[in-house]
């Protein structure tokens, strides 16, 4: 890039921002950045990469830029900061994934991954199979993964993998060549009114495929049925390549390609399942537990034959896949209590985690330590809430996370409330850190299993956890 494009991005510590302007920066781009916390996870990536981190905000970081990528959020959050302001009048603003899909994107064969659930563990694996199969990918995820020291990856091929949400209609910014489609459920109620206006945001997502136009779809989501029958016509007017893989629910539907799975084993370490086509019948080993993350493991598998990866190379990447960071992930084991970080914040993921792990740890007890995220989210699904925490023995609920509904003065949900419609009995609301932290030391015992659960701030009170359990271990 001759006369290289200034990017400045704000909020660029995000795990959003951060890939992508890492990405950026090793593309030919002069990047800098600000953010109110630079001394967040991908502080350390951002300094490597000799990306200029500013604290906090201000006019002067943008005199000299042509362009300024922001997170959405920032948009709700201070939707009125001088550098937004001034960026619009120069017509210089635009989120990140805007950002992504019209410059990182350009002249790739993307391949994104959507869905309500399971995005950021789909691309990760995504890309680590692309990369083991010899397909060298660029690969943008919001999340964390130790081997690659981030959720991004830098490649030299034409494959770009990325993480493509449908809040904002961010997703709406990408023009896949492929598009993997992993299940679609009502979510985001501050910005979606309800399941069809999700279900008509996926459709017009599905609309922007580019290029050989592949469509793989998870065919046990029932939103994904309805929107394929919708679509059927243009589908085939268009010349849509769609793949289907399903482990329950197989959809009369005139696929190119379709895969069935069989669930063989779960256990603490493992899945495992069979997969048919024709046929043909190979039996996989994941390492991951849970029947969502064997469905997440389709949508990669499916791509991943469908490109050409060598069936063996796919086998060891399943294999060796140990997962990323938040996605259930075991941080600690002290006196044989072991303490999960999870991310889930829809009650799908929570009932889902929890049956996971019901199923690969059974007759343990299991709590649940729950932050709602986002007032709007807690009273749509109050009753399904309840239903998903209540296959958790002990259930703790904290103090909600407010994130970009902090400035609009929501109604409170009352946790109480949620807590006796769960069991007043086994679950109860407690709102400061120090008092759960007492909690679970009273209660917690050798064989336990503690999860905590939540997108905003949980992961810190995991950590108090651990420390005071460790100082606990170290008196004993």
């Amino acid at each position: 890039m001759e006369n290289k494009i200034k990017v400045h991005f704000m909020g660029i510590c995000g795990s959003g921002a951060a890939p992508i302007a890492i990405i950026a920066k090793n593309n030919g781009f002069d990047v800098s950045g600000c953010d109110l916390n630079v001394s967040g996870y991908y502080k350390d990536a951002l300094i490597e990469n000799n990306i200029e981190i500013l604290k906090g905000h201000d006019l002067s970081h943008i005199e000299n830029i042509d362009i300024l990528a922001i997170s959405p959020a920032i948009l709700d959050i201070s939707p009125n900061n001088p550098e937004i302001l001034e960026a619009e009048k120069r017509g210089i603003l635009m989120t990140w994934q805007q950002f992504s899909g019209k410059y990182i994107q350009k002249e790739k064969f993307a391949i994104s991954i959507a869905g309500t659930h399971g995005k950021s563990t789909t691309t990760v694996l995504m890309g680590l199979v692309l990369e083991n199969g010899g397909l060298d990918p660029i690969v943008e995820a919001g999340t964390t993964f130790k081997r690659w020291g981030g959720g991004y990856r830098l490649g030299n091929s034409k494959y770009f993998v990325c993480e493509a949400d449908e809040f904002n209609n961010n997703f709406l910014n990408y023009s896949p060549s492929i598009a993997v489609i992993n299940n679609i459920e009502m979510d985001h109620p501050e910005f979606f009114r309800d399941i069809t206006d999700v279900k008509n945001s996926f459709k017009s997502f599905i609309k922007k495929l580019t290029g050989p136009k592949i469509l793989i779809i998870n065919e046990d989501s029932l939103a994904i049925r309805e929107i394929l029958c919708e679509l059927k016509e243009w589908l085939k007017e268009n010349g849509v390549k769609v793949i289907g893989y399903y482990i329950d629910n197989k959809l009369d539907f005139p696929f190119a390609m379709e895969y069935k799975a069989e669930l063989i084993s779960n256990t603490p370490a493992y899945s495992s399942f069979k997969l048919k086509n024709g046929d043909t019948e190979n039996t996989f080993q994941l390492g991951l537990i849970g029947k969502h993350n064997v469905m997440n493991a389709l949508g990669v598998l499916t791509t991943a034959l469908e490109l050409g990866v060598d069936v063996g190379s796919i086998k060891n990447s399943f294999e060796n896949f140990k997962g990323i960071g938040r996605r259930l992930e075991l941080i600690a084991d002290i006196d044989d209590i072991k303490i999960f970080d999870d991310f889930a914040h829809h009650p799908t993921a929570v009932a889902t985690t929890l049956d996971s792990i019901n199923l690969s740890y059974p007759g343990k007890k299991v709590f649940a330590i729950f932050e709602p995220h986002q007032l709007s989210r807690a009273k749509l699904f109050f009753n399904e809430f309840a239903e998903a925490l209540k296959k958790a023995d002990r259930v703790i609920i904290t103090k909600p996370f407010l994130g970009r509904e902090a400035n609009k003065n929501i109604k409170p949900v009352d946790l109480n409330m949620l807590c006796e419609k769960i069991d007043i009995n086994k679950a109860a609301y407690i709102e400061t850190s120090d008092e759960i932290c007492s909690t679970i030391l009273n209660e917690a015992k050798s064989g336990d299993l503690i999860i905590v659960f939540g997108a905003g701030d949980s992961y810190k009170l995991s950590r108090k956890i651990i420390n005071i359990l460790s100082e606990n271990s170290m008196i004993r």
